[in-house]
């Protein structure tokens, strides 16, 4: 039986199962995973590449008011807990705020004109 290493970006992942309408837990993933394994192949090793959730505060665009970022990273946790996963992680980056549509049509700009630009 031929063994199998998958690679799997979770941003990417994360971006398909929202499209998709799929949940996007610690246990999909691990049946996504699985699911790739071909008839005759076994598992041997999941690679899974992600960041946990941007956590932070900084200053609204317009305003200039203080807003909270929170992120929760017990799904990573749990994930590399399981038998058969390596997580590796990334750091995510708040990079400022952009736009949501442009060009900007608004003549008065307020912060619900702007989302949050992170990498």
């Amino acid at each position: 039986m031929k063994k199998v290493a998958l690679l799997i970006d979770g941003g990417y992942l994360r971006s398909l199962a929202r499209g998709a309408r799929y949940p996007f837990v610690p246990d999909s993933i691990e049946a996504i995973a699985r699911a790739c394994v071909a008839d005759g192949e076994e598992l041997f090793r999941v690679l899974y590449y992600d960041c946990a959730p941007f956590t932070g505060t900084t200053r609204l665009p317009v305003s200039g008011t203080s807003h909270q970022f929170h992120g929760n990273d017990a799904w990573l946790n749990d994930l590399a807990a399981r038998e058969l996963f390596a997580v590796r992680r990334g750091v995510l980056k708040f990079r400022g705020w952009k736009p949501k549509s442009i060009p900007i049509a608004a003549a008065h700009l307020e912060d619900k004109d702007f989302i949050p630009d992170f990498e």
